[in-house]
């Protein structure tokens, strides 16, 4: 069987209850560059495989292992990034605290198919990123991979991979009910 670790990202800036400005630049904290070194030590064998969404704060997690692990195969996998359901443009130097309200609303409308604007995504989009990325995995030879990704993916990736027969609506209807992902936690699953 081949051995998955779904990895988040250390404390981001945004985490660390910072404004940010562009979605996909933000960096770690102090604290979370921390993590990642300490990541990179609790790793037992070298992977096959490390792979991290195009997200910096993602980047920046895996750059330790991947200076452990220079053996191994690396790449960038778009599919992996978080999920962006908020349109970016209206995020801009705002906090997690500010964009809240926002956030609370989205996931009560449930509706998978809404596109909040202009950069922003659906979460039947999302979905089908996660089907891409479960197809990938399956078709990758490498037996013990590494993906340094986001919470919201991890979550929603465990959703799909546990009930692989649910809809977009029966994932989105269980998302806020599943476990929370803590800033460089590891996940193992089996392929």
């Amino acid at each position: 069987m081949k051995r998955i670790w779904l990895i988040r990202h250390g404390e981001s800036i945004a985490n660390a209850g910072e404004p940010t400005q562009d979605h996909a630049a933000i960096p770690l904290s102090e604290k979370g560059l921390q993590q990642a070194q300490e990541l990179a030590l609790a790793i037992p064998s070298a992977p096959d495989l490390i792979v991290t969404s195009p997200f910096l704060r993602a980047q920046q997690t895996a750059m330790p292992t991947i200076g452990r692990f220079p053996q191994a195969h690396t790449g960038i996998w778009d599919c992996i990034h978080e999920f962006v359901y908020l349109a970016p443009a209206t995020c801009v130097g705002t906090t997690f605290a500010q964009r809240r309200p926002r956030v609370i609303a989205y996931w009560r409308k449930l509706d998978p198919d809404y596109i909040d604007g202009e950069g922003a995504e659906s979460y039947r989009q999302l979905m089908e990123r996660i089907q891409t990325t479960i197809s990938l995995l399956q078709r990758r030879p490498e037996q013990f991979i590494l993906l340094f990704t986001h919470a919201q993916f991890i979550r929603n990736f465990l959703l799909a991979y546990e009930h692989p027969q649910w809809t977009a609506e029966q994932c989105m209807a269980s998302f806020r009910r599943s476990d929370p992902v803590r800033n460089g936690q590891i996940i193992e699953i089996s392929m």
